[in-house]
């Protein structure tokens, strides 16, 4: 096998690209394989988020790696009522903890006067 001339994502741990990088191309697809595996395994984000206090989900958006929530809240009138938009992504906790679900503000969501 001959050296790699790939810079591996800046996401990848150093030990696991250079690891990666001795596997044989056997090993590798094991790999794939297994990390497929992994990836199923984790419910998509669009059905972990549930709504927040206070809000009721309008619509979900799959984007990958981040997924755009629209929520309106009830109990509020006119324009505090919604629909507001977010962003929301899963972050992991750096000391090795559960993480969590960031909501990021994105603004209000006007509706489509062509009724789109």
């Amino acid at each position: 096998m001959t050296p790699s001339h790939i810079d591996p994502p800046d996401a990848i741990p150093t030990d696991v690209a250079a690891t990666l990088e001795r596997c044989s191309d056997a090993e590798l697809r094991e790999i794939i394989h297994y990390a497929q595996q992994l990836l199923r395994a984790h419910p998509p984000l669009t059905d972990a988020i549930e709504s927040r206090p206070g809000e009721d989900l309008v619509r979900i958006e799959d984007h990958g790696a981040y997924t755009i929530a629209v929520v309106e809240r009830p109990g509020e009138t006119d324009k505090d009522r919604g629909p507001f938009a977010y962003r929301v992504n899963w972050e992991s906790d750096v000391n090795g903890g559960e993480g969590k679900y960031r909501w990021h503000y994105l603004g209000k969501v006007y509706s489509d006067p062509g009724g789109g």
